[in-house]
């Protein structure tokens, strides 16, 4: 997020070039490509990407690859009243940011080397308009991103101290209590402060906001204010803006307050409890699967892969009630049913609705109502063993958990020095370290204490 949205808004359009060159790139560099007819992404692209980060943290595990929102609830969650431009500059927004190319390496278990991938978020996403605001949409996330957020390489933080401040503010609110809270796993709460360059700051953080060389403009003009509001808030218990060594820049020095302890041990410490998808099932059922019946509809019926589009509110009614009455596989094939019908009449059909002449016939189409019928039913199996399976990945790390904590001393430093030995090959650093030695630790704590494998904790949670 720091190299990604600039938040100076006015300077943020003129950021066109790539900010890293082929060459960081290969040397496992983060590289973000702005696109010119966007520019890179500001402030209110930030709060849409924040509203999107924490939808799909609300709707809990296993982590699902699509986000909707209605529009009052977009609005809502960027701190914006619905009227005048509020629309367009939601639909701005996303395609800044879908138009925004980043590269960056992933860490894989088990590889020594990263993988790095080219994405943007969002991957894809569908409106249906209203005037000319929203009435809702979808977003759909990159698969990379998906399988990070899975393997759980996230952190949690109280949303509500974002809620409504400028963007400064918040980043700077994301990114050290980011970084305390690695401090504060490998050593004590009471002695993490951290100390970086401003100009780097400036660069990696807020992504290539303005460098002042005065620390009077840094605390008057740019920084100040927000890190004040910090420490009123007191999530900062105090900061420092001091020359560095070499006089060629500032350091700040930033100190945690209690609101940070606070939010350490209610937010990080309990980031892989469960949250219940109902939200998410039922907004896939009436916002997501009848965009994404529209948007096949129009790949079939041009033969051209859609990654934005705009769906009518009568096609998203019409496929809704296709979806109730076949199944959403079965209004699929429906769909691709009626497109080859209508092609081999040389029916020019530009609506879903349009194919409605065709709908009896295909009911007598047995075969192919089955095979839909079947892969609903397929469908529906996969996603109830997603559930169980981030059931039992909650149930496998709670008792991991619950079992370190009750062994004894001498024990539970061998399974960390194991797990620090394994974790020792990660491209994460420090940042991500103590994910990596997590994760590493229960699994060995697993292996020597015997937790059950899934089918068999399965098979005894049916029992009782």
């Amino acid at each position: 997020m720091g190299y990604l949205f600039c938040h100076d808004p006015r300077a943020a359009v003129t950021h066109t070039e790539p900010i890293t060159d082929i060459d960081k790139i290969l040397k496992k560099q983060i590289s973000i490509e702005p696109n010119p007819n966007y520019g890179q992404p500001g402030p209110a692209d930030f709060k849409v990407f924040l509203a999107i980060l924490k939808k799909l943290s609300d709707y809990g595990r296993p982590v699902p690859n699509k986000v909707y929102f209605s529009q009052m609830e977009l609005a809502r969650l960027t701190d914006r009243s619905w009227g005048g431009r509020t629309g367009k500059d939601f639909i701005h927004s996303l395609y800044t940011l879908a138009h925004t190319r980043i590269t960056m390496p992933f860490y894989r278990p088990g590889k020594d080397e990263p993988f790095i991938a080219n994405f943007s978020i969002p991957s894809e996403f569908g409106i249906q308009p209203k005037g000319s605001g929203i009435e809702s949409c979808e977003i759909t996330i990159p698969d990379y991103v998906q399988r990070s957020l899975d393997d759980r390489f996230f952190s949690c933080l109280n949303y509500n101290r974002i809620r409504g401040v400028p963007t400064i503010q918040a980043t700077l609110y994301i990114r050290l209590f980011h970084h305390f809270s690695d401090l504060a796993e490998s050593g004590t709460q009471t002695s993490v402060q951290m100390r970086k360059r401003y100009d780097d700051i400036c660069k990696s953080w807020l992504g290539g906001l303005t460098v002042h060389t005065h620390k009077s403009k840094i605390m008057n003009a740019q920084l100040g204010v927000h890190l004040n509001a910090l420490v009123a808030d007191k999530f900062l218990r105090s900061f420092s803006i001091d020359k560095t060594a070499a006089e060629d820049g500032f350091n700040i020095t930033f100190i945690p307050g209690a609101g940070f302890r606070d939010d350490y041990n209610r937010f990080y410490k309990g980031r892989f409890q469960n949250e219940l998808q109902f939200k998410f099932y039922e907004e896939q059922e009436n916002i997501g699967h009848p965009m994404e019946l529209v948007r096949r509809f129009h790949e079939h019926r041009t033969g051209e892969k859609i990654t934005a589009s705009h769906v009518t509110a009568s096609e998203q009614q019409y496929a809704l009630t296709l979806i109730r009455e076949l199944t959403f596989e079965g209004a699929q094939a429906f769909v691709e049913y009626g497109v080859k019908r209508a092609r081999a009449t040389n029916y020019a059909v530009n609506t879903l609705a349009g194919l409605k002449t065709y709908y009896g016939d295909f009911l007598k189409d047995r075969e192919a109502i089955a095979r839909a019928k079947e892969a609903a039913t397929a469908r529906l199996q996969k996603e109830q063993y997603e559930r169980d399976a981030a059931a039992y990945d909650q149930y496998r790390r709670d008792k991991a958990e619950q079992l370190f904590a009750a062994a004894s001393a001498d024990i539970q430093e061998s399974i960390l020095a194991t797990a620090r030995a394994k974790a020792s090959g990660s491209i994460l650093g420090r940042e991500g370290s103590s994910l990596v030695i997590r994760m590493e630790r229960d699994k060995i704590v697993a292996e020597r204490f015997e937790i059950p494998a899934m089918d068999q904790w399965l098979a005894n949670r049916k029992l009782n």
